[in-house]
């Protein structure tokens, strides 16, 4: 929808390139896209204004402005952090596609539906001891998933032969490597039903296919245990996926932001302690290394998250904050999106 009504508004514009692809029926409060566009604009105010008239009423332009040349929403980011939300109590229906009810878990794996709102209630204290063994650089290998070629979305773009000819890269314990910063577990009350509501945030330098989902199922069933905080980290340094159940559904999942080099030290600051922030800046300096080496010719492929990729594109770009839910975003751009195959 982004891309239909940029070339709508921008003549001759290019293709868009997104941050990050989100799976459909997930949201964004901070996607960011970026295309390139023939000269200067009369008013970015002006196209800000006609760019949300051509969008449909659940995807918002909230920001375009000019980029530094040379700037790529996906290959210049060096982390996103995501959000996720579950509700325990009964779910007020205009709530329903932007949290994860617990029951309609139970119900799928037939464990017995619940008898009372306490049977879904989830101990915080031990999701939260269980996420802490997740801070710093890790094999993600049980908290992803497998089934997804490592690098397929770079392959098919730089190598469509291979693809075609059904070659398909491995993975390993070093393509599965991720390092978090930050990852918190926060319990509210729903002001809507008054049940228990968490929210699980995570912000790393990348994130594997299904990473943050899978994480949210695996820490859920922390809460409710059937894991224990112990299980959970043995399981996790022993790559074991099958110890932990399928990812959480998509409709709980927003993507908050993604962050730039002009904010490092703030995306810096999130890290729970100095040892993981120490962690965090050693895989952003790996990353960029890997990103000066493909830049200089030398074969080197770049890092790229298997939660979006897409090719850069260099030129003048706008940047734009999409407010919404559904849907890629547009050039050099900041969106948030909801209930959307958004990049795909």
């Amino acid at each position: 929808e982004l891309e239909k009504a940029a070339t709508r508004l921008f003549l001759g514009c290019s293709r868009m390139v997104g941050a990050s692809r989100t799976d459909a029926g997930a949201h964004a409060n901070g996607q960011v896209a970026h295309f390139d566009v023939h000269g200067q604009r009369d008013s970015l105010e002006s196209d800000l204004m006609m760019f949300n008239g051509f969008l449909p009423p659940d995807v918002k332009v909230l920001d375009i402005r000019y980029a530094e040349p040379g700037f790529d929403s996906l290959n210049s980011s060096i982390g996103k952090t995501y959000s996720y939300r579950i509700i325990t109590g009964v779910p007020h229906p205009m709530q329903s596609r932007y949290r994860w009810w617990l029951f309609d878990r139970y119900c799928t794996q037939s464990r017995g539906k619940p008898l009372t709102p306490q049977d879904l209630h989830l101990d915080v204290v031990a999701m939260r001891e269980a996420a802490a063994s997740l801070l710093g650089t890790h094999d993600f290998t049980a908290l992803a998933d497998t089934r997804r070629a490592a690098g397929l979305g770079n392959l098919k773009r730089k190598k469509p032969y291979l693809v075609a000819k059904g070659i398909r890269p491995k993975r390993n314990s070093e393509k599965n490597t991720r390092t978090l910063g930050e990852l918190e577990v926060i319990e509210e009350q729903n002001p809507v039903s008054g049940g228990q509501e968490v929210t699980v945030t995570l912000t790393g330098e990348g994130f594997l296919y299904h990473m943050v989902r899978v994480i949210v199922g695996a820490l859920v069933e922390v809460g409710h245990g059937r894991i224990s905080p112990a299980k959970f980290a043995k399981a996790v340094a022993e790559a074991n996926r099958d110890a932990f159940p399928e990812a959480a559904p998509a409709h709980g999942l927003y993507l908050e932001r993604v962050w730039y080099s002009e904010s490092r030290e703030e995306l810096l600051s999130r890290c729970s302690n100095m040892d993981v922030r120490q962690a965090l800046v050693a895989a952003l300096a790996a990353k960029e290394a890997l990103r000066r080496g493909e830049r200089g010719g030398s074969g080197v492929q770049a890092l790229s998250d298997d939660d979006g990729d897409g090719p850069p594109i260099k030129g003048i770009t706008p940047t734009a904050t999409v407010e919404a839910p559904t849907t890629p975003q547009p050039a050099a751009a900041t969106a948030p999106q909801s209930s959307a195959s958004a990049l795909q």
